[in-house]
Parts: C-alpha cells; structure tokens; sequence
C-alpha cells in the first residue's frame, strides 16, 4: 500500500462516495449486493491500517449504520474478527 497516497489521495475518491451514497442507499442502487460487500473493506477495515477520518461524510456515515444494523454483517465481524470493533463511525 503506497501510504502517502491513500492517507492524501484518497479525499477525491472518498467525496465520489459520499456523492453516490447521497443519491441511493446502496452503491449498485435501491437493494444491498455485492457492490457493498466489496465497499466495506475500504470503508471499515482498511480504516484499522490506513487511519482515514471520515466524519465530514454525512452520508458514508448513514451508510456504515445501515450496514451496521444489518444482522449478517454483525454476524460475520464475530465469525471472522470477534476482537475488532467494527468502525461505522
């Protein structure tokens, strides 16, 4: 992972999320797929590794607390990573 770009390059990437997020609820439209599964490692995880701030995002926000209520998703953190606390903030 090349560090210094994704803590300063990624800003124009993480706005295009925050953009489509505010247009559907999901990133492929209206219904949850695998789009969003694929999403949520940049969005959560990799957050654990490469600090990203994403506060000022009010919709990537929403997004991760949709995804947070959903039962799977809590399902699979205490299945694959039962000491990491998701990050949906």
């Amino acid at each position: 992972i090349d560090r210094g770009m994704a803590l300063t390059g990624g800003g124009a990437l993480l706005r295009g999320v925050e953009d489509r997020l505010g247009e559907v609820p999901y990133f492929a439209g209206q219904e949850f797929t695998a789009a969003d599964i694929i999403m949520l490692f940049p969005l959560t995880t990799m957050r654990a590794f490469v600090p990203r701030d994403v506060s000022g995002y009010p919709n990537v926000l929403a997004y991760l607390q949709r995804i947070g209520a959903r039962p799977a998703y809590r399902q699979a953190m205490q299945k694959g990573d039962p000491q990491m606390t998701p990050m949906l903030t």
